[in-house]
């Protein structure tokens, strides 16, 4: 079994520590060694609990989860059927954590990258903002029309701003406050069209930290996104009956 190192407090829950545990042991995600990755994962669960981490009862659910997998493994599988692999929805949904993971961290690069560059305001006209529709966008498409539009324009920005003087810059805009504004439109609506979300965006980092709003609260379990209908439109969906919401506990 490999010897673990890492920081304890560094779990976001227990599909963040599986993850951790399935990248160090150099495994595939689809083919995980159960005993293994339970017994490193109680280890780790121990050592929270010695040094008084707070350890939210999801860490318990996995752990449960984990040995019923176990369990029915170990049972003889029936000759005359063929039988789902116990691991098969955990598998599914430690890949869903895994490309939001990754999402929300590339376009936070980006949104950091976005925020060190400076720009001179127009000198003479000013134009309306592009209106811009997101009404046909899944996490997907929106994640690759971005790569593409950012690697065009990549070409087209000005040095950083270190080689001005005299210039203006963006101003950061606050991912949580993005929340906030959402969250308000769910309690008060339960349902809003994803196109909705980004009515009123007049920037690049504007239309970024709304995606990643929406990120940030799917991973919270607190909204899902559902296709509308077939001409793909996308809405978004409260799916907790908890009006109240931790802000702090978004990243900004």
């Amino acid at each position: 079994m490999t010897q673990l190192s890492f920081k304890l407090d560094s779990f976001e829950g227990p599909l963040d520590l599986l993850l951790m545990l399935i990248k160090k042991n150099k495994v595939s995600i689809y083919d995980i060694p159960i005993a293994d990755i339970l017994e490193q994962y109680l280890i780790v669960m121990q050592q929270m609990e010695e040094l008084d981490l707070e350890m939210s009862s999801e860490f318990l659910v996995m752990a449960a989860t984990l040995l019923q997998i176990k369990s029915k493994m170990l049972l003889p599988a029936e000759d005359d059927e063929e039988e789902e692999d116990p691991r098969t929805e955990l598998v599914r949904r430690l890949v869903e954590y895994k490309r939001i993971k990754e999402t929300i961290d590339f376009f936070r690069e980006h949104e950091n990258s976005d925020a060190a560059l400076f720009f001179k305001l127009p000198d003479v006209i000013e134009r309306p903002p592009a209106v811009i529709d997101y009404s046909a966008l899944t996490t997907e498409n929106l994640l690759q029309a971005y790569k593409m539009s950012f690697s065009k324009l990549e070409r087209k920005l000005p040095p950083p701003k270190r080689s001005f003087s005299g210039i203006v810059g963006h101003e950061k805009v606050s991912v949580r406050e993005r929340v906030k504004n959402i969250w308000k439109k769910l309690v008060d609506r339960g349902k809003v069209l994803f196109e909705d979300i980004f009515k009123g965006v007049k920037s690049k980092p504007e239309a970024v930290a709304s995606f990643l709003a929406v990120l940030e609260m799917i991973k919270m379990n607190k909204i899902a996104v559902e296709e509308t209908d077939t001409k793909g439109e996308y809405s978004v969906i409260k799916i907790t009956e908890d009006d109240a919401f931790n802000f702090e506990g978004v990243e900004d």
